[in-house]
């Protein structure tokens, strides 16, 4: 039987000084990347007569100076595409990009097909809906946990997601990814994968407590991870794989989701086993401990 609980002091440390590196980072970098859903900008519907190589067309974006942009192809032939363009002004924006793409592609004539508008201020009410979207999605969970169990496992299943999501943000910082909609729906989409690892290990723990009465907390969690440890590495694998296939196959509009999600799985599966559980145990402890004071 493996002994996890031993390793929790390095793994908590660990998961510290992630979250520490992040908050450097964010002031470093002076915040997230933030994608047109929140930051505003354009998004460009093109179509070209004869089909065209994406890195050409990404070339002739960056040398407007529009780092912040985001190429989606439409369908197989090259011919389509979508170009998201983040915090540009309206006025001539078409003729600049016309000129930037056409100078890149002689001979092949592109058509524009229609331009968004996302406005700073409909940006900026997008980020507040997204915060409040991802803090009651906490709120709706620890209900959930605390209501089927006790208040220490409702808490430790907060706390995990918590790190989860603080983790996958500092990666997001590190590796310079875009903060977009579809990033988002990534964070919400592990809060939930991670509080189902949880909920299987406490529910475990739950059982082990009652059939357990001889042992310490301690040697029952330790059991108890034991029990569920290859159904949550099986789970946890098969979910990875398919994941990453998005990520390898599913192209520019699919790769920050896939990322995410990605980082998401390992995290989720991580904080289970060493965040959870030593939260859950350490507030069972404290409340045993009240008690006989008292």
């Amino acid at each position: 039987m493996i002994d996890f609980l031993k390793y929790k002091s390095a793994c908590i440390f660990f998961s510290l000084v992630l979250i520490a590196s992040g908050v450097v980072a964010y002031f470093m970098q002076g915040g997230f990347k933030y994608a047109i859903d929140f930051a505003g900008g354009a998004e460009i519907n093109i179509s070209f007569e004869k089909s065209i190589d994406i890195g050409v067309l990404r070339d002739a974006i960056s040398s407007q100076g529009w780092q912040d942009s985001v190429i989606q192809s439409v369908g197989k032939d090259g011919k389509n595409f979508i170009v998201k363009l983040g915090g540009v002004t309206v006025e001539g924006l078409e003729d600049k990009f016309r000129m930037a793409v056409d100078a890149a592609t002689p001979g092949n004539t592109m058509t524009v097909n229609h331009i968004d508008w996302i406005g700073a201020e409909v940006g900026k009410d997008m980020k507040k809906n997204a915060i409040f979207a991802v803090l009651l999605s906490i709120l709706a969970i620890l209900l959930y946990v605390a209501i089927r169990s006790k208040f220490a496992y409702g808490v430790g299943a907060v706390v995990a997601l918590c790190h989860d999501m603080l983790a996958v943000l500092v990666c997001i910082l590190l590796f310079k990814e875009q903060m977009s909609l579809s990033v988002l729906a990534a964070i919400l989409a592990i809060l939930g994968y991670s509080i189902n690892d949880t909920i299987v290990i406490f529910s475990r723990i739950r059982d082990n407590v009652k059939k357990m009465k001889d042992h310490t907390l301690n040697d029952i969690v330790n059991v108890s991870i034991n029990q569920t440890l290859r159904r949550t590495l099986l789970t946890s694998f098969a979910t990875l794989l398919s994941v990453i296939a998005f990520y390898v196959l599913g192209g520019e509009s699919l790769r920050g989701f896939s990322f995410v999600m990605m980082l998401g799985i390992i995290f989720g599966t991580y904080s289970s086993i060493y965040i959870a559980s030593p939260v859950m145990i350490y507030i069972e402890q404290r409340a045993a401990h009240k008690k006989e004071v008292l």
